[in-house]
């Protein structure tokens, strides 16, 4: 599935070591910092109280096209850096365009489990820290009438899993998705592995289409 691919970018990326921003040059560690990106001051400090100088080899391959509005298609083993690989760029979306939780929410980030999902939430809480965006989390087994109220005051960057997002985008009265403007699916072999290939077709068809981000475990 893919928003206009023809501007989609390969990107594969071997190397299964953990990150951490102390190995630049170890293989999985690019030579391209952060602060070669020109990101928002907000954004920047937050990698920064992050500990982040070095990109690694999949974020340095996959944010720069981010940033210029392509679609990705990426490859990455565990501990690449991959979550924040998309997560800059989404937020450097939703702060550039001045998103505000009136605007209702403009990313949308789909991971296969509740723990991913918990996970990838945590790092963009991280990366939001100096931002005025809204995050949110909806996920299985959690309390549904708490994450509709959160949505319809506006959650700018949304986490999800497939079935609980599918019952807020059917079931939500007020959750406003019509301004959405990235569209991010962690692990999509997972997902589909997962039996949620009827959920994501339906997620597709009501949603509008937009920027494309597809992450494949290599």
């Amino acid at each position: 599935i893919n928003y206009g691919g023809v501007d989609g970018e390969e990107l594969k990326e071997e190397e299964e070591k953990k990150v951490s921003s102390s190995r630049r040059g170890s293989g999985i560690m690019s030579d391209e910092s952060f602060e070669s990106l020109g990101l928002s001051e907000p954004t920047f400090n937050a990698v920064k109280d992050m500990r982040f100088q070095h990109m690694t080899q999949i974020q340095a391959r996959a944010i720069p096209p981010l940033l210029l509005g392509k679609d990705v298609l990426g490859a990455a083993r565990t501990g690449s850096g991959k979550t924040l690989a998309f997560l800059i760029p989404a937020v450097e979306l939703l702060y550039h365009i001045h998103f505000t939780p009136r605007n209702g929410t403009g990313v949308i980030v789909i991971c296969p489990t509740r723990e991913l999902a918990i996970q990838t939430h945590a790092v963009a809480k991280d990366l939001l820290k100096y931002h005025s965006q809204t995050l949110g989390l909806v996920i299985g087994g959690s309390a549904r009438r708490g994450e509709a109220e959160r949505i319809v005051k506006g959650v700018n960057l949304l986490v999800a899993t497939p079935g609980r997002l599918l019952d807020h985008l059917q079931n939500t009265k007020g959750f406003i998705f019509k301004n959405l403007k990235c569209l991010i699916i962690d692990e999509a072999d997972r997902i589909l592995e997962a039996n949620f290939e009827e959920e994501m077709k339906q997620i597709i068809k009501l949603l509008p289409k937009v920027k494309y981000i597809n992450h494949v475990p290599f």
